[in-house]
């Protein structure tokens, strides 16, 4: 597939593109959560894309990391150039998973079918280019999808996935209190929280540590997205 150059001019000259192998169609689903009957919960992440220079909390990951809890970290295409260290490093992490969140984070429902198929393939790319591996699952920026946004992903071989427990952690006003108090208390059985680790979740590395210990001790044990999917299989 050739991409169109307002996507392209993000990519430098030097970075040398691979092509993803091509993945076979999967049945079109909107994935928000897991098996009600199993205390697992999906911890997952959004790395997006913005248009000035995206960032990383390096804090988030390093909580997870030490207290051993799996996540699934959406990644935008962008967001993976210009963090290709950090892409690097967290793809070797064997309890982390990646994501596709597409490229510059656009509104799906509003773009054309060319423009999705762009975003999708272009960040697939980027991502088997930096890590050898390619994503299987993609979440739709802001949340948004139709069937027709939907039928497309399936195409490209990738499940939709949605969430069931916003955190609200881009709200400024949202203090880590607030955060972990929500979290805890409307985590239940199959939940996919969602939270960020591009520094737009703002108390998000301040309120993670005891989030995740107060689940732990309600019970709760946490997987990737394909965990908690194949355990939803297992019903």
């Amino acid at each position: 597939m050739l991409f169109s150059q307002h996507l392209t001019k993000y990519i430098p000259a030097t970075f040398q593109l691979r092509k993803a192998p091509i993945m076979s169609a999967v049945s079109p689903q909107v994935i928000s959560s897991g098996s009600r009957s199993k205390k697992i919960i999906a911890l997952t992440f959004d790395a997006c894309a913005t248009s000035s220079p995206s960032h990383y909390d390096e804090k988030i990951v390093s909580i997870l990391i030490e207290s051993k809890t799996p996540a699934t970290i959406f990644v935008c295409g962008k967001w993976a150039i210009e963090h290709q260290k950090e892409i690097k490093y967290l793809s070797k992490q064997s309890f982390f998973e990646i994501g596709n969140h597409s490229f510059i984070h656009p509104h799906c429902t509003k773009i054309s079918t060319k423009r999705l198929l762009e975003e999708i393939h272009l960040t697939q790319d980027i991502l088997f280019t930096l890590t050898g591996k390619q994503p299987h699952y993609f979440r739709p920026p802001y949340g948004e999808y139709n069937d027709s946004v939907v039928q497309h992903i399936a195409q490209c071989g990738l499940s939709t996935v949605e969430y069931d427990l916003p955190s609200g952690d881009p709200d400024t006003n949202a203090t880590a209190k607030k955060l972990i108090e929500w979290v805890v208390r409307k985590a239940e059985n199959g939940s996919v929280i969602v939270m960020h680790v591009n520094k737009r979740g703002w108390h998000s590395a301040e309120a993670l540590p005891e989030i995740i210990d107060r689940l732990r001790k309600k019970g709760f044990t946490f997987a990737t997205m394909s965990g908690l999917v194949q355990k939803a299989k297992a019903d």
